[in-house]
């Protein structure tokens, strides 16, 4: 098992809010800051569903936690984007899945 990079204890954290099967969720990013206060790489990933403590809420959450320690562990964005369910059309097939492949898009930044 790998080494966890455990997360500063000061980081920013942005939320974006996301639309998923006419269910609404806010993500939450969290990130290192750099020297300049400049923003450093996604650490920790939130995701909670608007209705709190709703079994998608728990579920929702609960997926996050694990994706945030698997970044935390040194797992690509792109292979854990590229590990969540697609639809026929390709897009994400879950809540989840969009935070992923959010990631992905950030990283090019």
């Amino acid at each position: 098992m790998t080494h966890r990079i455990r997360p500063a204890d000061r980081r920013a954290h942005e939320t974006i809010a996301i639309e998923h099967e006419s269910q609404r969720y806010k993500i939450g990013l969290g990130r290192e800051l750099l020297p300049g206060r400049k923003l450093g790489p996604i650490v920790e990933v939130f995701l909670n569903a608007q209705q709190v403590n709703s079994q998608i809420d728990v579920l929702a959450s609960d997926g996050a936690i694990l994706m945030s320690l698997l970044i935390q562990h040194g797992c690509p964005v792109d292979v854990i984007r590229h590990a969540m369910k697609r639809n026929p059309d390709g897009s994400p097939a879950s809540p989840l899945g969009r935070a992923a492949a959010y990631l992905v898009e950030q990283q090019g930044d």
